[in-house]
């Protein structure tokens, strides 16, 4: 008998494993969108623990280079002052109305030789002392641009060290998510595998449970058309006889199944009787009790069928009239062989029905 794949017993192993899987992927998603949301979470913090610590650094060396053109200003300033300083005493000094040209007259030395070398001695002085206070401020002019230079070049490293550090955070936080997330990734593939492996085995479960099922249905369904060809071969023929041993008699009117309780009232053990109980017969000289198992259908109407233990061997019986009646094969002929499948296993020498 073929395997009916479309038994609800199916559909529900099916079910349950897709809602097993929904549950193992909900669980296992949620932990890798949170993992992803979490590492995400520490690299921006990374990125801004960077961005800060850049942007103290460029406040340092902007404050540094300032101050070093504070200091190039004065510088400036002084040389300035310097230059007017020296402009300022030449001046006083070669005068001809000044205090030198009045001590010069003093002594006798106005319009000599040494009053226009003294001139000369004056100038140089005042040409040595701008030449050597342009000369201080060059130096101090490049030192100061040489320092607001390694100013910006320092600040340069320490910019690029502070981007390199925050990077190597970020790729180490990187690489600790991927494979932290590759870990759940692969938890949950063998999740996925461990279920779907449970519930093939559960239906394996049901695939079994029904092929034994079917097994057992054809080995009734052979017993019934065995029993039934049986008791038509007394009314004209073997199981493998023709159709017409089970059709209607003409003669007697009686169907296949009514000829065959015949037999089995004709065949019976005599000393089956109704005992004192409906609970009970009498079997020979024992009294046993009978238990009733099920229903079967005679001629259109339901009877009882009881069933009762002797000598470690069961045996039907159904009450007909007031009457028990050994009735081990109606028993089994009662919902399962109708005329059409006795007509089958009479022709075809113990087909039926599949």
């Amino acid at each position: 008998m073929a395997v009916n794949y479309e038994d609800d017993r199916f559909k529900a192993v099916e079910t349950e494993k897709q809602n097993a899987l929904n549950n193992v992927n909900n669980v296992y998603n949620n932990m890798v969108n949170e993992t992803q949301g979490y590492y995400n979470d520490l690299q921006n913090a990374a990125e801004e623990y960077g961005r800060t610590q850049a942007e103290l650094q460029q406040q340092q060396s902007d404050y540094a280079i300032q101050t070093i053109q504070q200091n190039k200003d004065q510088l400036e300033k002084d040389y300035q002052r310097e230059q007017r300083g020296a402009y300022q005493d030449w001046q006083k000094q070669s005068n001809r109305y000044g205090v030198e040209a009045e001590r010069q007259a003093a002594v006798g030395l106005n319009n000599t030789g040494y009053s226009e070398s003294s001139q000369v001695s004056m100038y140089n002085t005042y040409q040595n002392r701008v030449s050597q206070a342009r000369d201080t401020y060059n130096r101090a002019v490049t030192e100061y641009d040489n320092q607001m230079t390694q100013a910006r070049l320092s600040n340069n490293v320490q910019l690029a060290q502070i981007a390199y550090q925050a990077l190597q955070t970020k790729l180490q936080l990187g690489l600790e998510g991927f494979q932290y997330k590759n870990g759940l990734l692969t938890q949950q593939l063998q999740m996925q595998q461990a279920t779907e492996d449970r519930y093939y085995n559960r239906w394996q479960d049901v695939l079994n449970q029904i092929n034994t099922e079917n097994a057992l249905a054809e080995q009734q369904r052979q017993f019934n058309i065995q029993m039934a060809n049986r008791y038509s071969s007394g009314g004209g023929g073997s199981s493998g006889g023709s159709s017409s041993s089970f059709s209607d008699n003409s003669s007697s009117g009686k169907s296949w199944l009514t000829k065959a309780v015949d037999k089995v009232k004709n065949n019976i053990n005599n000393a089956i009787q109704k005992g004192s109980s409906s609970n009970s017969i009498q079997v020979g000289d024992k009294s046993v009790n009978v238990t009733k198992t099920g229903t079967t259908t005679y001629e259109g109407k339901k009877y009882d069928v009881y069933q009762y233990n002797l000598n470690g061997t069961a045996h039907a019986v159904i009450n007909i009239g007031g009457e028990w009646y050994d009735a081990d094969h109606i028993v089994n002929w009662g919902g399962y062989v109708d005329e059409r499948d006795a007509t089958r296993g009479g022709s075809s020498g113990g087909g039926g029905r599949a």
